[in-house]
Parts: C-alpha cells; sequence; structure tokens
C-alpha cells in the first residue's frame, strides 16, 4: 500500500480594524473525525472539508453556517452517492432555508458569504456564494500557477445585476436596493422570501471542481479581508516562500494574515492554507514564532493512501472553533 499524498492544514484569524470580528471557520482534515457527524462512511478513501465565512453585519448568520453547512451537506443522499457538486448545492440552500427562518423569527438581519472545498481523494470540489474565494497552486517547470476556483458574486456584476432586476429588483450605486454589495449569500433575509416577493439575493453557490496533481503544493481560502490587499499570485508567492523557509500551514497561514495586516486591510481577516505533501514528502517541521502582532492559527494534518477500499485513519486531528 503507497502512500499517495498527505494534507497539512492551518488557520489564521485576525479582527483587523473592524469593530468586531463577523467572521468563521472550520478545518476537518477528516470528516469522519468530526464529532456527531452522522455518517460512518465517505465515497472515497477520504473527505477532508474547509470553509471560510466572513459575515456582514452581524456573526449570527457566520456562525450558524460555521455550526450547520458541513452537517448538511455530507448527509444528503447525494454526498453518499459520490455526487458532491449535489450535494454543496442542495446544503447551501438547505442551510439558507434554515437561517432565514431563524432570522425571522430572531429579528436579526445579517448575513455571511462563505467558500468551501471538499476534498475527496485526489479532487477538489469547490461552493462559494459571496466574495470568498479559493486558489490552487502547482508549480510547473519551477514558476508558480494559480487557479482560481471561485466565482465572486458581486451586484455589479453584469451577470449578477440582470439577474436580480429579472425578478424585479434594482441594482444602484453598485448594491442591491443600493445597500448590499454582494448578491449572493447566506442569511440576509430582508432580501429574500418571505419578506420580498422574490430571492434577490441568492445562496445558490457556484461550483467548480479540480484534480490535485503531483504538482499542486497547496490551496489558499480567504475572505476578502485578504483579497482586497493581495491577488491570487501575491499570496501564492507568499506562502511558498514561507514553505520553502520550513514553515507549515499553521504559520503560514498566521503569517498571511500578518501580512494582509501590515498592508492595511479594512476588514476581518481569515486565512485557511492547505498543504499537499506529495509523494509521503514529510510534513515542514520549522514552526517557526510568527510575528509578535500575528493573529491565531491552528493546524492539522492527515494521510491518504492507495487501494484501501475503506479508510483507516485514527485519531486524526481534525478542527471548529470555539463560538
Amino acid at each position: 500500500m503507497s502512500t499517495l499524498f498527505s494534507i497539512e492544514s492551518g488557520f489564521g484569524e485576525a479582527q483587523g480594524r473592524r469593530d468586531t470580528m463577523e467572521d468563521a471557520h472550520v478545518l476537518f482534515d477528516d470528516i469522519l473525525q468530526v464529532e456527531n457527524i452522522g455518517i460512518t462512511a465517505v465515497p472515497g478513501q477520504r473527505v477532508s472539508y474547509y470553509g471560510v465565512y466572513d459575515g456582514h453585519g452581524g456573526v449570527d448568520t457566520a456562525k450558524l453556517v460555521q455550526n450547520d453547512l458541513h452537517k448538511n451537506i455530507v448527509n444528503k443522499p447525494k454526498f453518499a452517492e459520490g455526487d458532491i457538486d449535489g450535494a454543496l448545492t442542495e446544503g447551501f440552500l438547505e442551510t439558507d432555508d434554515n437561517i432565514v427562518k431563524i432570522s425571522n423569527e430572531q429579528g436579526w438581519m445579517n448575513g455571511s458569504t462563505g467558500v468551501v472545498a471538499v476534498v475527496v481523494d485526489t479532487k477538489v470540489h469547490i461552493a462559494n456564494v459571496g466574495d470568498s474565494e479559493a486558489c490552487l497552486v502547482s508549480e510547473v517547470d519551477g514558476e508558480l500557477v494559480t487557479e482560481n476556483l471561485t466565482t465572486p458574486h458581486k451586484a455589479n456584476d453584469p451577470i449578477e445585476k440582470k439577474r436580480v432586476e429579472d425578478l424585479g429588483g434594482h441594482v444602484f450605486f453598485g448594491r442591491i436596493f443600493g445597500a448590499l454589495a454582494v448578491s449572493r449569500s447566506f442569511g440576509d433575509a430582508k432580501f429574500k422570501k418571505p419578506k420580498t416577493a422574490n430571492n434577490f439575493v441568492s445562496c445558490e453557490p457556484a461550483l467548480h471542481v479540480a484534480d490535485i496533481r503531483p504538482n499542486h503544493k497547496f490551496m489558499i481560502l480567504a475572505c476578502d479581508g485578504l483579497w482586497d490587499v493581495m491577488s491570487h499570485a501575491q499570496a501564492a508567492a507568499f506562502v511558498d516562500l514561507q514553505i520553502k523557509e520550513g514553515r507549515g500551514a499553521k504559520a503560514i497561514a498566521a503569517a498571511l494574515v500578518a501580512e494582509a495586516l501590515r498592508k492595511k486591510t479594512e476588514d476581518n481577516v481569515t486565512v485557511i492554507i492547505v498543504l499537499f505533501h506529495q509523494s509521503g514528502s514529510a510534513p515542514a517541521t520549522n514552526e517557526s514564532t510568527p510575528p509578535s502582532d500575528a493573529p491565531a492559527a491552528s493546524t492539522s494534518t492527515s494521510t491518504l493512501e492507495t487501494e484501501a477500499p475503506v479508510p483507516s485513519i485514527a485519531d486524526t486531528p481534525s478542527h471548529i472553533p470555539e463560538e
């Protein structure tokens, strides 16, 4: 039985210049190790799950997404059947329906964007709503190549603007009804049924699938607090330098958040780094001390083996932050 590759993940977060922290996230290198996940098998040898949820107007929606979305996705019949994209779409919509109901009952109207990566063996399935983004990074002939895995949903995007207007809504000042800059999100119940005639803000995610090849090095998921001040290529180059200096996912995520703060991002910042240790290469061991202003960080690792009909990964750490 040969080792295909191992995964090492870590997160970093910071409130930044905002008055409150409204981001949330989860990272599970092995979904079967998550307590009360509701499933005992996965459509492959290992399923990993990563999510960044960027709240706006309050943290209620982001916290509900953090708690419920992964459970709703993996418990769909389509997930067990291997239709990961179908399970992602159904899970997003179910989670949003529940949030809108709770929001209307409790009287709060905040929302959250979100980007999710589900890694099934050597494929990564990405779903996103709003402007949280992800990219996959490989090395080709000694050069880094970044692959965008998300579709930002902005109200001023011509396709999104037409969707809203076709439903009878309006976009002005680059915002839905002059208020909301993103056109797809969880929550934001005041732009959805039953408060409005139509769901002017959608929660149907954009979907992308990519193969993880031997030349892929890592993946980055982050909220717009990072992408407002760094391009995918800039973030990839920063992470790659950190890898070459011997740092692991936890230290890299903390350093990347600190770099966004140094570049004077105006928003909360949350980053997840997923390293692919190809051909059984050992994870980096030089978790040197991050800068003194670096944010909170955490890490976990998991290994995937080939030719095994049932996953056999014991004591694999997973992480969900405390509320």
